[in-house]
Parts: structure tokens; sequence; C-alpha cells
């Protein structure tokens, strides 16, 4: 995914990590892409609240000294700005109490450390980075009727209000554009259509069933006339 964006690798190759968090860290593909970029780092810490996840992280980066950590409440067990670099990659949109864990990752944080925030955005987008867009917003409605908070995509300038409502400075700013060449890959969107199938059939129990396969059928439509793209990627460098 993160190859798409070739100057997100230039960005990250130029920060001085420190002692380093990524918060949010999924199954470490992001976090092993910033380790392919950059070993600048003293200590790498890597906190998600999905153990599954954090068990594929492991997996995925065995060969690198990481102190993973499963853990849904806060604070975390670190004291006071403890770290020079916090990494929230495409996470925002799976906060449900975002105040409360940008003012975390606020108190963890050196007085001269980094905030890196990248997100990807739903506003200025071609149709197969719409087509793209459609597709989350699918899933994230599937994982809302599942119990899981999970938001659409962000605008710009929704992803900017959120950082700069509990302080955060905004050092700089930039979008990050996806390389990929626009097109109709028919054996990628095949397989994005059976995922699309499969995730709607899991829902046929619930009364929304019928809605969903709509919009599936809606988002197939889209991605076989657009084709898909992943979107533009807002990077952030934040203090406090």
């Amino acid at each position: 995914m993160y190859t798409e964006y070739p100057q997100l690798g230039e960005l990250i190759q130029a920060l001085d990590l420190g002692e380093y968090l990524e918060f949010g860290c999924g199954g470490g593909m992001f976090l092993r892409y910033v380790l392919d970029q950059n070993q600048s780092s003293t200590s790498i810490t890597a906190v998600d609240i999905n153990p599954q996840a954090i068990e594929q992280a492991k997996s995925e980066l065995e060969n690198h000294n990481i102190k993973f950590i499963v853990q849904e409440e806060l604070p975390l067990n670190f004291e006071d700005h403890r770290f020079a670099t916090i990494t929230l990659s495409n996470t925002l949109h799976h906060l449900k109490d975002k105040g409360a864990v940008l003012a975390e990752l606020k108190r963890l944080i050196h007085p001269e450390g980094k905030i890196i925030i990248t997100e990807m955005v739903s506003n200025s987008l071609s149709s197969a980075e719409s087509a793209y867009c459609r597709f989350h917003a699918l899933r994230a409605e599937i994982d809302t009727l599942n119990g899981l908070f999970h938001d659409r995509t962000y605008t710009e300038t929704e992803i900017k209000q959120i950082v700069k409502s509990v302080g955060f400075k905004i050092d700089f700013q930039t979008i990050v554009e996806n390389d990929k060449t626009a097109g109709v890959d028919r054996d990628e969107i095949h397989s994005i259509e059976i995922i699309i199938d499969e995730m709607v059939e899991e829902q046929r129990e619930k009364t929304e069933y019928h809605e969903l396969v709509q919009t599936g059928e809606s988002i197939k439509s889209m991605l076989n006339k657009y084709g898909i793209k992943r979107p533009r990627q807002l990077y952030l460098e934040t203090s406090v």
C-alpha cells in the first residue's frame, strides 16, 4: 500500500525517530514501511487494541526489536514526554474518542518531538479514488453494524480540525499523491468484488442486508467503470 506513495518515503527518511512509538499499528504495514525507510530509532514501541493484529505485526516484523503492547484503556504505562516520534497512520477514523487518544499522545511526546499523522482524504479525488472511498465506506458501515467504531473517510479540513482541537500545532503539511497508474485492472477488480460479496453475505441476517447488497452492486459498477486507487494522503508533522 504505502509503496504507492513515493513522496511519503522521502518524508519518512528525513525524520530523526529516536524513541519511537507507533500508535494503532494494526498488522504492522505502516511500521514496517517506516523501518524500511529509516533506521534512526533508538527504541521502537507499537500499540494496538487488537491482539490478532499485534500477532500479525510480530510475524511481519520478527527481525526488529520492537516492544508490542495490546491495550484498550488509557493512559499507557509510560512516563510523560517519553517519545521523540509518534506516528498515527490511517488511524484517526478508527478512534471513537479522538480527543482522549490525542491528549494521551500529547502527554507522551517530548517537548521537542514530532507526532506524524497520515490519513487518506475524501476531497478532490479522481473517480478511481472515489471508488476506493465508497468501498471503504461500505466496510466502515459493516464494522459499525457489528459494534466496531469505523468512521468514513475525512476531508483534509476535517482532519486538521481534529488535530488542532486538542492543541496540536501543525508544523508541516502536504498532500501525498498516489502514483499508481489509473485504469481498470480486471484481476484487481475481481478480487475486490469477492471481498465485497463476502462482507455483505456475512450480514445476511441483519435488517440492512438488502440495502448493503444494493450498495455493494453500485460500488462494483463504479469499480468496473473507473478502476480503484487508494486516495491521496494528508501528511502532517505536529508538535505541542
